[in-house]
């Protein structure tokens, strides 16, 4: 029932003209924000030349600080910007959520948002989600990813890249991307991309810092790089059988510009179901072509109750570094099943 009331206050504030709900405006990175709520929003200038903004929330009403892009009306695909907000993560000392939202027009509007990322108070498992509505149809698609929230400063950047994508990160690790949703009816790419809501629900909220550009996404230079990797080598249909006990391997592939052996930080890999799992159990010292192209790759073997996969998983992931230092990332496609237990008894005892 609370979320319910929630929601509707929520959305009844949206509808209502932005006009008449402007009480209070603050300079902050370059950009007048507008609050609704008298007293609700606060630049403080923490040291030389670093301001944050607060949103000040003493209610369960969130409160909304708007960025309305007057000179980009008429934002599409072509020049459509990305945004970036860093922000100050509570968790899990208060209940708080921190969003960042994304309006097809100005907001406060009668129509909802484009697309939405952020924390949710009452998620059960902490994870950052995404959100959007669909224009065609006016549903409302929510993802919850499988990103930890954790205390400190983070930054949520959403961009477009040029094949039309929209694409999600969490300090600068790639989160989502609108091209993994199998129907693609259910998302359209916001024409308007530079109209923003920063929000604080449940509690109030610090924001250290705000960018946006005018161009296609250019990716964060932490970003990692991808490899190629190949789990279960020699296996075609790379089955994993769930809790098993053992290893998986996986082969890190080379190419003429990465020799996998000698430049990757063998103690910095995490193999699984995220690629966060840290199952690592050994590697072959030497190296060994699995793909037959004249170079050697890198073959490691993971612990398999230690890799997390669930069943119904279609694909494994894999970080880490190389020995310089630069992230890298691969993915895989698996297939785990239930393994089936006592077969060679009931066969037995037929």
């Amino acid at each position: 029932m609370k979320k319910i009331i929630l929601l509707i206050a929520t959305v009844v504030f949206l509808m209502i003209p932005g006009k008449a709900l402007s009480q209070q405006t603050e300079t902050w990175k370059g950009v007048e924000w507008e609050c609704a709520t008298t007293g609700g929003i606060k630049v403080t200038e923490v040291s030389e030349g670093i301001e944050y903004l607060s949103l000040e929330n003493g209610s369960t009403i969130p409160v909304m600080a708007y960025y309305c892009t007057d000179g980009f009306t008429d934002f599409r695909s072509a020049s459509t910007p990305w945004v970036e907000v860093s922000f100050e993560d509570s968790y899990p000392d208060v209940k708080s959520s921190v969003q960042l939202w994304i309006r097809d027009e100005c907001p406060p509007a009668a129509s909802y948002f484009m697309t939405l990322i952020g924390t949710d108070a009452e998620n059960e498992d902490d994870t950052y989600f995404i959100q959007w509505r669909n224009p065609s149809t006016n549903t409302i698609v929510k993802v919850n990813t499988t990103k930890k929230r954790s205390g400190g400063v983070h930054t949520i950047r959403v961009g477009k890249t040029e094949n039309g994508a929209v694409e999600y990160y969490i300090d600068d690790e790639w989160l989502w991307s609108t091209e993994d949703i199998p129907d693609k009816s259910a998302y359209e790419a916001p024409e308007y991309f530079g109209h923003i809501i920063l929000m604080a629900q449940f509690s109030s909220a610090t924001f250290t810092d705000y960018t946006f550009g005018s161009g296609y996404s250019p990716e964060p230079s932490s970003l990692a790089v991808d490899v190629d990797i190949d789990i279960r080598p020699f296996s075609r249909n790379n089955k994993i059988y769930h809790w098993e006990w053992g290893v998986i391997p996986v082969a890190i592939l080379s190419n003429k510009n990465f020799d996998a052996p000698s430049e990757v930080d063998r103690e910095s890999l995490t193999f699984g179901r995220t690629g966060n799992e840290h199952s690592k159990a050994f590697f072959l010292r030497r190296g060994k072509d699995v793909n037959q192209d004249g170079l050697r790759d890198l073959i490691f073997f993971f612990k398999s109750k230690m890799a997390g996969f669930q069943v119904g998983d279609k694909e494994g992931f894999l970080k880490g570094n190389t020995v310089k230092g630069e992230k890298i990332k691969g993915r895989d496609s698996v297939s785990i099943v239930e393994k089936k237990r006592w077969r060679f008894w009931r066969s037995h005892k037929r």
